[in-house]
């Protein structure tokens, strides 16, 4: 057992904790979003129809009303998504950060006493990481099941999908250029190769020379 191992677990529960979440957010900004539509729905459907009978003017204007208020509310729900993901962004990359630089400092010291010291630390740690490690991974698959639930699985997919269909453009492009790459190294080693040949020549009779 190394301090490197442990910082390497230490790492995946980050991960884990990270994308969990991550995932949480999307699911309250999902789950937020489709409550909003179906507060909207129920009221376009169900009441409006019956106050426009009663009182059309007054039936527009509370519609009109309440659409300013869905586009605030759904904009109030994306920005607090946003901040929160920024700020877990920030938060998992500076202490992924702070266990990357413990590791290397631990890494670079010399000290055999230190050394063995760290050691024997990081053996009797590493049963609690490990555990930690396998609830974070429950964790994070609890949350990417409840994002899935609010309907996250199709844009998952789309996202998928999209790096696919940009991935399979760029290959083509790819192998042309590592063709040409191939053709212009083929004519500079077939163009530096008369020269090469012709101070050779030289060479040989400039010997044969000398011996005569």
């Amino acid at each position: 057992m190394s301090t490197q191992t442990l910082s390497h677990v230490t790492l995946e529960t980050l991960e884990n904790y990270r994308n969990a979440a991550t995932q949480a957010v999307v699911a309250y900004r999902l789950s937020s979003r489709r409550l909003v539509d179906i507060v909207n729905g129920a009221l376009e459907n169900n009441v409006y129809p019956r106050a426009a009978k009663l009182a059309p003017r007054a039936t527009d204007r509370m519609n009109e009303v309440r659409g300013n208020i869905s586009e605030i509310v759904v904009k109030g729900i994306d920005q607090a998504a946003e901040r929160t993901e920024k700020v877990i962004e920030l938060s998992s990359s500076t202490a992924a950060a702070q266990v990357t630089k413990v590791a290397e400092f631990a890494a670079s010291i010399d000290n055999q006493i230190l050394i063995n010291g760290l050691q024997a630390v990081a053996r009797m740690t590493m049963p609690g990481a490990k555990v930690a490690l396998a609830i974070s991974s429950k964790v994070a698959e609890g949350a990417n099941a409840v994002a899935d639930a609010a309907g996250a699985r199709p844009v998952r997919r789309a996202v998928r999908k999209a790096a696919a269909g940009a991935k399979r453009k760029a290959a083509p492009a790819a192998r042309k250029a590592k063709a040409t790459l191939k053709t212009a190294s083929k004519r500079t080693a077939k163009a530096m190769e008369a020269p090469v040949a012709k101070v050779r020549r030289a060479a040989r009779a400039a010997k044969k020379a000398v011996v005569a």
